[in-house]
Order: structure tokens, then C-alpha cells, then sequence
């Protein structure tokens, strides 16, 4: 495999370097959340009709590129994928670059975005240089979540691929995260459990339907009930106020909606092609766990047309990476694996034929 993954390296350059492809600003409208979307469209230079596909960033606000850590990969699969024979959209996500926030900024939730999503594939379907029937999505963590509820929606979605996508509640994502990341970091395996026991009842309480002043007092009695060790040891001895304010801030309904959203049951109704890539280092998006359950959920919706790959060594971020830690983002040069851009396009082409 690395013999294949080094020429498929050297052939991605070659690709890179014959620059046939084209950029247009583009921007559209979402007018159910009245939210003015900005984004470039690639394609091929030549040719028409071309096969799309939307990218869908992760969470947190970001502009059309992904850029994360001093990365652009979003960047970098538009312009390889358009050099393959496809048009793509990436768009800044709401609040970054030029998209305005839109009706509501401090009610978005996933199912927001969606609709962001699906105004970006009512623009495509304008476009003349655009074949209808072959419009696909590529989700990225977050994103890899908000393509099948996309696609559960509407029948225009011809295809996903999902790069890092969850498979379960965000609850159980946060719990896994917590774990992985502090074992790594050198936790012991006591501490890392209670502090998953303490964050599991955390999300408990700001999830719940309580009113903020029942919220605050919940978690007072929470902290109270923690041992002055615990509260040393993870920062929170005579920060209790500030920690209670800070996760009851702005943001809690996406907060409330990620964690009990179990993404299995949008997967469930999907029988459109899909691709599932997941790094082995992933620290994030654990494949062990997030792979079986989308598999799961596809053999539920009796999907005859889905491909699952582990790709090893690979982060988060579709990096070749030493631990896959979050800190080592920004010190690794590569912006998107070249072995992991290679099945993508090569995957779609089959897919599109």
C-alpha cells in the first residue's frame, strides 16, 4: 500500500500543476432563515454538465476554505476534485468571511445548516454547467452528520461521501473524546472516568428543559459535590462562577441539539451511494466507534451502495499524524492526505459514471 500511496502522491501533483479548472464567486440566499450565502464554484475548464458536489464544514465557524490550524483543505479538495471533472461549491459558513448570520444568530442548530445546505443545491440546480441528477454532498466531521439529514430531506442528493462523520449522540461523542484525548495526553484511567462521569451530567443539566436559573443552581450542586482534588486538578477550584457562565453562554441550543441528535437514524433512511472515510489516528471522530454504527445503521436502511475505508495513520484532519492529538494540527505541513483525495475522486468518478 505505501508503493500505491507514494505514486498516488506524485500523481496528484502532476494534476495539480495542469491548473484546468475554473473559480467563480458565487453567493445565494437560504430565505427560510433569510441567511446571504457566500462561496466559490470550481470546475472543470472545459466541458459541460458536470457532475457537483457541495462540502459541508465541521463545527464551529468557518470560512469556505476550513481553514483550521493554518490548513485549507477544503481548498485544496475543491480544486483536485474540480481538476477531476467535477464542480464544487464551498461556501463560508454563517458569520464568517461575507455569509451573514441570517434571522436568528443565537438560535442555530445543525438543522440550520442543513438548510444552508439545501439552498447551496437549489443554486446548483440554477446552474446550467451542472448536471441535476448528479449532485452529491461531502461532509466533514459535523458535516459528515448534517449530509445524511440533507439527505433524508430531499431526493437531490445523489451521493455522500463523509470524512470523519459521526455515528452517535453527541453526548457519547463528547465522552469518547474526553477519553481518548486524556488517556493519550497520559491520564490515568481513574481520573479520565470521573471526569467523563462529571461531564456526562454536565450535558445532562444544559440539555435539559430547565429554565437558566434552575440550570445554574444544578450545576452549583454539581460542582459543590466535587472533590477539592478533582477541582484542582482540572482547573475549577474558585472558578466555579466563570465555569457555570461560560457553559450556559450563547450557542445552547446547537449545544442541546448536537448532543441529543443521534445521527443513526438519519443514516437509517439513506440508500443513495456513500463513502465513509475515517483516519486510525483520529482522536476526535473515533473510528472504532463511529464506523460500526454508521455500517449499522446502513445494513438497516438495506443500502446495497456503500464503501467503508480506515485510512491508517491519518487524523482528524485527513493528516499523516504521529498521535493524532489535536496540538499536533498546526505543526503537521500537509493540509489533506493525497492516498485520501485519491479514493474520493476516484470513488465519485465511479459513482457519477
Amino acid at each position: 500500500m505505501k508503493k500505491i500511496f507514494l505514486l498516488s502522491f506524485f500523481a496528484i501533483q502532476a494534476v495539480f500543476s495542469q491548473n484546468n479548472f475554473k473559480s467563480e464567486e458565487v453567493n445565494y440566499w437560504n430565505t427560510t432563515d433569510s441567511v446571504h450565502i457566500f462561496g466559490t464554484l470550481t470546475m472543470p475548464e472545459k466541458g459541460s454538465k458536470f457532475p457537483a458536489v457541495i462540502l459541508i464544514t465541521g463545527s464551529g465557524t468557518q470560512d469556505r476554505n476550513s481553514t483550521l490550524f493554518g490548513h485549507k483543505p477544503f481548498k485544496v479538495i475543491a480544486e483536485y476534485l474540480s481538476e477531476r471533472g467535477f464542480a464544487v461549491l464551498r461556501v463560508d459558513d454563517r458569520g464568517a468571511g461575507q455569509t451573514t448570520l441570517g434571522r436568528n444568530p443565537k438560535a442555530m442548530t445543525s438543522e440550520n445548516f442543513a438548510e444552508d445546505v439545501k439552498s447551496g443545491i437549489s443554486y446548483l440546480k440554477t446552474r446550467n454547467e451542472i448536471n441535476v441528477k448528479k449532485i452529491g454532498l461531502i461532509g466533514h466531521s459535523e458535516g459528515g452528520m448534517i449530509a445524511p439529514m440533507v439527505a433524508k430531506q430531499t431526493k437531490d442528493v445523489a451521493y455522500i461521501v463523509s470524512l470523519a462523520g459521526t455515528g452517535v449522540s453527541g453526548k457519547i461523542v463528547a465522552g469518547n473524546q474526553i477519553s481518548t484525548i486524556r488517556l493519550k495526553g497520559g491520564m490515568d484511567s481513574l481520573s479520565v472516568k470521573e471526569f467523563v462521569d462529571f461531564n456526562d451530567k454536565l450535558i445532562d443539566i444544559i440539555t435539559s428543559d430547565d429554565e437558566q436559573k434552575t440550570k445554574e443552581e444544578k450545576m452549583r450542586q454539581l460542582l459543590n459535590a466535587l472533590s477539592i482534588t478533582f477541582k484542582t486538578k482540572n482547573k475549577l477550584l474558585g472558578n466555579e462562577e466563570i465555569f457555570i457562565k461560560s457553559q450556559l453562554k450563547s450557542g445552547i441550543l446547537w449545544v442541546k441539539f448536537f448532543m441529543k441528535h443521534d445521527p443513526a437514524q438519519d443514516w437509517e433512511k439513506i440508500k443513495c451511494p456513500i463513502l465513509v472515510l475515517n483516519g486510525t489516528k483520529d482522536t476526535q471522530v473515533d473510528a472504532n466507534l463511529h464506523i460500526p454504527a454508521i455500517e449499522n445503521a446502513l445494513k438497516k436502511a438495506k443500502n446495497k451502495h456503500f464503501k467503508i475505508i480506515r485510512l491508517d495513520g491519518l487524523n482528524h484532519l485527513f493528516q499523516h499524524a504521529n498521535t493524532g492529538l489535536i496540538d499536533e494540527y498546526a505543526k503537521i505541513k500537509e493540509d489533506f492526505a493525497p492516498e485520501a483525495l485519491q479514493i474520493m475522486a476516484d470513488w465519485l468518478i465511479q459513482t457519477t459514471k
